[in-house]
């Protein structure tokens, strides 16, 4: 998509058919790096930062252009990376670091690395204590910057009960144990 002039007074641009040209132009500055610069200058852009409505929608849609940049990325691709960027919002916060630490270019790379995670955690287990070292090394994977929030320990900890469930024998930790003496 290309940006024609805006007719006069308006101040926007028009956007006209899809231009498929990509190029080495668009290679060069369409790295996932600065588009995430772009991106995250268009989410926190104040209002109060420009000199008037006008400009706060001129700087909107230039800073939106460099994220999204239309004359390299086809009106599919711009969706995907609308939707990429709202699927990761919604995420819980741990989760949503895991999957930002793959860095996804589309919403279906986010979906695997979320699927693989979720296989990892269903894989079956030797009978092993509940605070293994490999669950030690599984939640020191799951966000290499913090330690998982609740939902992902929860989600853990439930796991941890249907496996004692299944195996009808409890597995305790040594809070549990110190608990009963």
């Amino acid at each position: 998509m290309a940006a024609a002039p805006a007719p006069a007074g308006r101040g926007l641009p028009v956007v006209k058919a899809e231009d498929r040209r990509g190029g080495q132009d668009c290679a060069s500055h369409c790295t996932p790096h600065r588009r995430e610069v772009f991106r995250q200058h268009f989410r926190k852009l104040c209002y109060r930062d420009a000199p008037g409505p006008r400009e706060a929608l001129t700087q909107l849609w230039e800073l939106c252009r460099q994220w999204l940049r239309p004359e390299c990325h086809t009106k599919e691709q711009i969706l995907d990376l609308l939707v990429l960027e709202q699927f990761l919002s919604i995420l819980p916060g741990d989760l949503q670091a895991w999957v930002q630490a793959h860095h996804p270019r589309t919403g279906e790379e986010a979906v695997t690395v979320l699927e693989d995670l979720e296989r990892e955690l269903d894989e079956p287990r030797k009978q092993v204590p509940a605070n293994s070292e490999r669950q030690d090394t599984l939640l020191d994977k799951l966000t290499p910057l913090e330690r998982p929030h609740d939902s992902l320990t929860a989600q853990l900890h439930a796991k941890k009960i249907h496996q004692e469930q299944e195996s009808g024998e409890p597995q305790r930790n040594d809070c549990q144990a110190s608990a009963y003496r």
